[in-house]
């Protein structure tokens, strides 16, 4: 006699398998002279963030600050390294938040519109899907800080959405992690546009409501916020869909 209880709560664990071996977390922080995972404010799960309201977007829901504070020189190159591969469809950017003159890397709880973007992982689209080569079954992403931040701590914040649940639903993925951060030898550059986040995307933006896998030729994509600190790194771009092809412009 077939036990159908038994054959039920093994397929919800068969089922579970692949969604938790899907998810990720941005768990250490590579840099020149130090690998480490004591400057991560760690996630407590792999599970993603999907409330654009909560302040938990700021470095997610975590056990609280991190055990150090990294010192980087401007101008070095990073990384935040995975404990599993990125498995979803989307694109990803690297933040900065300067941290208020009255607390530390090690106190800030990130509110205030102190941040801004360091580097955007973009997608084009192909005949099938949108394509993201840079920053899919990666097992690390990589940065550099620009030589024109001013010195002063920050937190060092890497986000990325995933897509993979389809156009029009509300459980759009957000993984995101930060790292505390004393940048030295900085420049005079003055980052902007500065965001507050939670507040740098919403629901409804065109960004977040693409279908990755059914791609509509001719359409414009305009990405927000894509180069975060244009006083350092230059102007907006936007691409236009032509032809299963990307090409960029200044806005």
């Amino acid at each position: 006699m077939v036990n159908w209880l038994i054959l039920s709560s093994l397929f919800g664990v068969l089922r579970s398998i692949p969604t938790a071996s899907a998810h990720y977390r941005f768990a250490t922080l590579i840099a020149p002279n130090v690998t480490t995972k004591n400057a991560v404010r760690q996630p407590v799960s792999w599970n993603p963030m999907v409330d654009l309201a909560s302040n938990n977007m700021r470095c997610n829901i975590n056990a609280g600050v991190a055990k150090e504070v990294v010192e980087l020189q401007a101008g070095t190159d990073l990384a935040f390294g995975l404990d599993n591969s990125i498995f979803h469809p989307g694109p990803g950017a690297l933040y900065l938040g300067k941290v208020p003159e009255s607390e530390s890397a090690a106190t800030w709880d990130g509110s205030g519109q102190n941040w801004f973007k360091i580097k955007n992982w973009g997608g084009y689209p192909s005949n099938w899907n949108w394509v993201f080569p840079d920053i899919l079954n990666v097992w690390q992403v990589n940065g550099t800080i620009p030589l024109a931040v001013p010195s002063g701590e920050y937190l060092l914040r890497m986000e990325h959405i995933a897509l993979n649940q389809g156009i029009g639903q509300k459980e759009t993925q957000y993984y995101v992690s930060c790292a505390q951060v004393r940048i030295v030898g900085g420049g005079n550059g003055t980052p902007a546009p500065l965001v507050t986040i939670p507040g740098h995307f919403q629901p409804n933006d065109p960004g977040l409501q693409i279908d990755v896998f059914h791609p509509v030729l001719g359409t414009v994509y305009r990405v927000r916020f894509m180069v975060g600190c244009l006083a350092l790194l230059g102007s907006l771009k936007t691409f236009r869909r032509s032809q299963g092809q990307m090409s960029g412009r200044d806005s």
